[in-house]
């Protein structure tokens, strides 16, 4: 029979290990993708950028662009590096708290409260594929000439195949999802109802969202800031839902002429766009959302939401202070 301290100690262990496999890989990418070509050849390109703003020219765009990606990146980088440590050290005290909690005689008599429905579980799954399966074939196209990818590298048009259709399925995904809700948007301001009530996810754009962001962040380093009182999502995941629109932007437009007229349209503009956006997204998805998500020291090695879609009502309380309220007042059925 394992002791508590000894159980305790190997979730700590196991989850720092994968917070710090997930963080090394994030670096690795950054330092490729990001660091080495800014260092290398943007920043002694800067001056020039700045001295001359040639903004009817397509390669001036090209190397501005890059500049600005590869900061962006070294930048989301940092942060994501913060938030992700420094969640990890405010919750090591409470490491498995809910994943045994999920497992207790307790978590069977409590009431479990739908967070996700079947159709948005079905359209995380099919973005976590499409998104596998473009990074994947994206990643291994950029880096063909390398020796060391040869061997993945058999055929470039079946990457290209996989990469273009699994880019279109993601694209009809976001715009049957971006479609049903602003429908529903629309049938509910025609009702009289409060957006911001009905569609707690445009919470985003409150001046509460930075506050909170801000408190969330200096929460992880100082004890004399107390965390804020989230609803049915917190900083992390607005941010991330919303940050999945630009991408798809960034990505998709970028990707659908490029598909068209090839990388070298326009300068290669678009294909800077492209490359950057997709080293930005795989980055943030590793270093924030998996670590922060699935190793977060209280739900470590999975948060099981995602399969079947309810929390339990003790880590509602705890966690959407703001949520359980409205649950209690009976006021949050079928909100978004």
């Amino acid at each position: 029979m394992v002791s508590a301290k000894k159980l305790w100690t190997i979730y700590l262990v196991s989850s720092l290990i994968a917070l710090a496999l997930v963080a090394g890989i994030s670096w690795v990418i950054v330092y490729y993708f990001a660091w080495l070509p800014l260092v290398h050849e943007g920043l002694p390109k800067l001056p020039k950028l700045l001295a001359e703003l040639d903004l009817a020219n397509t390669l001036w765009w090209r190397d501005a662009l890059a500049v600005a990606f590869d900061i962006l990146i070294i930048v989301v980088a940092v942060i994501g590096t913060w938030w992700s440590i420094g969640h990890f050290a405010a919750l090591a005290r409470e490491q498995g708290k809910w994943w045994r909690y999920y497992r207790s005689e307790e978590s069977k008599r409590d009431q479990w409260i739908q967070r996700l429905t079947l159709w948005q579980r079905i359209q995380h799954v099919w973005m976590i594929i499409t998104f596998v399966i473009c990074a994947f074939t994206g990643f291994v196209m950029y880096l063909g000439n390398n020796p060391y990818w040869k061997e993945l590298y058999v055929s470039r048009e079946l990457y290209v195949t996989l990469h273009i259709y699994s880019g279109i399925a993601m694209g009809i995904l976001v715009i049957l999802h971006f479609a049903y809700y602003t429908v529903r948007g629309l049938l509910a301001k025609l009702e009289g109802k409060s957006l911001m009530k009905e569609f707690p996810i445009l919470q985003l754009y409150t001046a509460k969202f930075l506050k909170d962001l801000v408190k969330r962040l200096l929460w992880t380093v100082t004890a004399r800031v107390a965390s804020p009182k989230f609803h049915k999502y917190n900083s992390e995941q607005l941010f991330e839902y919303w940050g999945i629109y630009w991408g798809i932007a960034i990505l998709g437009i970028p990707g659908i002429i490029m598909a068209i007229y090839g990388p070298a349209v326009l300068d290669g503009v678009l294909w800077v766009m492209h490359v950057k956006e997709a080293v930005l997204a795989v980055v943030f998805l590793l270093l924030v959302h998996i670590t922060y998500t699935h190793f977060n020291p209280t739900v470590f090695p999975l948060n099981t939401v995602f399969i079947h879609g309810k929390m339990p009502l003790r880590q509602v309380e705890e966690e959407h202070p703001e949520w359980y309220e409205e649950l209690a007042r009976g006021e949050s059925r079928g909100k978004a």
